[in-house]
C-alpha cells in the first residue's frame, strides 16, 4: 500500500579507549535515513565524544561533545536544542534547526550516602554551551551560541534491574532573549550519571 519506493539506511559505530588508569574516551557516531528517487531524505548524521577523567574515588570530571546535522528533514522530524536535549538552562525545545552542537563540562561528585539502602546519592556541578544552525521545516532561525550554568543532584536506583538515575537540576541560562525564566528547573531520569 506504499506510495514510495525507499531503501532505508541505518549504521552506527563506538569505540572506546582507556588513555590512562584515570581516564577514559568514547566515541560514538550513527546515521539514519532512506534514499527515495535517488535522493537522501529524512538523512541524520550524530557523532558525540565523551571524556572522564577520574580525580578520586568520589570526584569525576566529564565533557562531552556531540553534534547532529540533518538532511532534507520529514516535517516531522526536528533537531532540536533546549532543557530536553542537554541545555539544561533553557526552556524544552527552545531551539530547532537543521543542525546543532553542544559541549558539556561537569564536575561530578559521589557521596558515600545511602539512604534506606534505597538508593545512591551523587551531585554535580555544569556548564553547557551550544547553538542550532539552519531552518528547521517550520522556517523559525537559530538565536546563536547559548550557555548555562547549573548545580544537580543524582539519586541512583540500586534496587530496580533497570538502574536509572534520576537527574534533579537547577540551571542558570547566560544568553537568550527576555521571555525565558532566570532560572530553570529539569528533572529527568537516564541510564547514566
Amino acid at each position: 500500500g506504499s506510495y514510495v519506493d525507499a531503501t532505508m539506511l541505518s549504521a552506527s559505530v563506538s569505540k572506546g579507549w582507556d588513555l590512562s588508569a584515570r581516564q577514559t574516551m568514547q566515541f560514538e557516531a550513527a546515521t539514519s535515513g532512506r534514499i527515495e528517487a535517488g535522493d537522501l531524505t529524512g538523512g541524520l548524521l550524530a557523532a558525540e565524544a565523551r571524556y572522564y577523567f577520574r580525580q578520586s574515588p568520589r570526584r569525576v570530571l566529564f565533557m562531552s561533545l556531540s553534534s547532529l546535522a540533518g538532511s532534507n528533514l520529514d516535517l516531522d522530524q526536528q533537531i532540536l536544542l533546549g532543557g530536553d536535549s542537554g541545555l539544561r538552562g533553557y526552556p524544552l525545545r527552545y531551539q530547532a534547526g537543521t543542525g546543532r552542537w553542544l559541549f558539556t563540562a561537569e564536575q561530578r561528585l559521589f557521596s558515600n550516602w545511602y539512604p534506606f539502602r534505597l538508593f545512591n546519592v551523587g551531585g554535580a556541578v555544569f556548564f553547557d554551551m551550544g547553538e542550532t544552525w539552519g531552518r528547521d521545516p517550520l522556517g523559525s532561525t537559530s538565536q546563536g551560541l547559548l550557555k548555562d550554568v547549573g548545580i544537580g543532584l543524582r539519586l541512583g536506583n540500586s534496587r530496580s534491574a533497570l538502574g536509572n538515575v534520576v537527574h534533579v537540576d537547577l540551571a542558570v541560562p547566560l544568553d537568550g532573549d527576555a521571555s525565558i525564566k532566570n532560572v530553570q528547573f529539569v528533572i529527568e531520569t537516564k541510564r547514566s550519571f
